[in-house]
């Protein structure tokens, strides 16, 4: 559009319309070209307008409370997008949203952890390969690192360890892995496209996990001795494919189909002696064997 077009749209004169072009360009670096008098933007440069009503905006500021409690990095597109969220958002709730933006905007700044971020979610959107250093941990408690080509197919927040896993494509393995975000040392987006297959189902990958894991499912129980205890676990649906059977003496038996023992191990730890693993066996040795050490430790 012209400039004495876009003015007319939107109220102004053709002098403001220049100004707020040269201002997109110059100050917002926003990609704006000109041609022969006319202006425009490149492609996926701008978001269409998002109407929200109270409610749904409402859903989202209790997304950024989540964000706030959950996350330990500063991460400036999360302060610019709960920003522009409070701006159409009434002025009681919009205070609570910069209030929680200001919280977040404390937070360590992590320059290579950014830069990564930037890189995997670019290739993510764009479906373009991403090549990364990464590293995770050995057998003898070292640090083993390999370069790699991801092509990333689902990215999933976990607020265990404040981390964001990969489901993605690996040149490595040549099958799709995950990828703790935190242990990539350094990415970088290359020009390789890459298509998701249509048999991928991020659902289904995800279903069993406990915390997002390549292990395989395993039946987990759990008995509540403790009926306080027992009555609090009811409240909340803590996994998928969680099922409860009251035994005959009134205690509570919780079973569970999850991968990944060690993060769920964590978790019935949390409860202390008023749960006790009845499978699997390895799963109850690990936890007695902890306990026996916890008992010797503080004796």
């Amino acid at each position: 559009m012209t400039p004495t077009e876009i003015a007319e749209r939107t109220g102004v004169s053709a002098r403001t319309a220049y100004r707020d072009l040269k201002a997109l360009q110059d100050e917002l670096e926003l990609p704006i070209w000109e041609e022969s008098g006319r202006y425009g933007a490149l492609p996926g440069a701008f978001l269409p307008p998002l109407p929200l009503t109270l409610l749904e905006a409402v859903t989202l500021f209790l997304s950024a409370r989540l964000m706030a409690r959950f996350s330990d990095r500063r991460n400036e597109h999360t302060i610019r997008a709960y920003g522009s969220l409070a701006a159409v958002l009434p002025a009681p709730i919009a205070q609570h949203i910069y209030s929680t933006v200001a919280s977040i905007d404390q937070r360590r700044q992590d320059p290579d952890y950014t830069a990564v971020f930037d890189a995997v979610v670019k290739g993510w959107a764009d479906h373009r390969k991403v090549a990364v250093r990464y590293a995770h941990p050995s057998e003898d408690g070292g640090t083993v690192t390999s370069e790699r080509l991801l092509a990333p197919y689902f990215i999933e927040p976990h607020p265990s360890g404040h981390t964001l896993y990969i489901l993605a494509h690996d040149s490595e393995s040549g099958a799709v892995r995950t990828f703790r975000l935190e242990r990539i040392q350094r990415a970088q987006l290359t020009d390789e496209d890459f298509d998701v297959p249509e048999r991928f189902d991020a659902e289904h990958r995800l279903r069993d996990s406990w915390v997002i894991t390549d292990e395989p499912p395993i039946e987990v129980r759990l008995l509540f001795h403790d009926p306080t205890a027992a009555e609090r676990a009811r409240e909340n649906r803590w996994h998928m494919s969680q099922r409860e059977i009251y035994r005959e003496d009134g205690k509570l038996e919780l079973r569970f189909r999850v991968a990944g023992l060690l993060e769920i191990l964590s978790w019935i730890l949390g409860w202390g002696p008023a749960v006790e693993v009845l499978a699997p066996r390895e799963l109850r040795a690990q936890l007695a064997r902890l306990t026996s050490e916890m008992a010797s430790r503080y004796r």
